[in-house]
């Protein structure tokens, strides 16, 4: 079955049409190291009309359908990375909210461009904003690859979002003041 869903990635970024279900596993990447507590709000997708709430836009393929909404699966990807990194969700000091306004696959042509922006706000206790900033990732990769280089590259485009915000100097800064017990 994961190797049809897989042929499937691959049949709809050659240019097919197709309507695609996967579960797309996430692995955190961040080498970043911090210390503070930050509870991470459900994030929100925003995505263009007509978009669902669990779909990855795919010019090519149509729709990339996840198991889980597109909120919950970047809401678990932050979460892996902020605990690969130190941040831990015990004391509630701060709090994460996010609002993800794009994560797209563009595969007309002969290359492929993964896209992401995602808005990050983080709070104090007292629900003052510390931090509200737009991250965007962009990046062009080979269209005709295997299959787990396709997963590989979904992944990569929110880890990347990710870490930019994590090696944000003034994210860092806030948490270092605001966000350790």
């Amino acid at each position: 079955m994961k190797k049809l869903a897989l042929i499937s990635i691959l049949m709809g970024l050659a240019g097919c049409s197709s309507e695609l279900t996967l579960t797309l596993p996430y692995t955190p990447q961040t080498t970043e190291e911090m210390k503070g507590n930050v509870s991470v709000a459900d994030f929100k997708y925003f995505p263009k009309p007509g978009v669902r709430q669990d779909e990855i836009p795919d010019t090519a393929a149509g729709k990339i359908l996840l198991t889980e909404t597109v909120g919950q699966f970047v809401t678990k990807a932050v979460k892996r990375e902020f605990h690969q990194a130190g941040l831990t969700e015990s004391g509630h000091v701060c709090s994460l909210d996010g609002e993800i306004n794009e994560f797209s696959v563009d595969a007309l042509g002969f290359s492929v461009d993964y896209k992401s922006d995602i808005r990050y706000i983080l709070y104090d206790r007292s629900q003052h904003v510390l931090f509200d900033n737009v991250e965007k990732v962009g990046f062009n990769a080979s269209k005709f690859v295997t299959p787990e280089i396709v997963i590989s590259n979904l992944n990569k485009t929110i880890a990347d979002n990710i870490n930019k915000l994590l090696t944000d100097e003034e994210f860092k800064k806030n948490v270092r003041l605001s966000c350790v017990k």
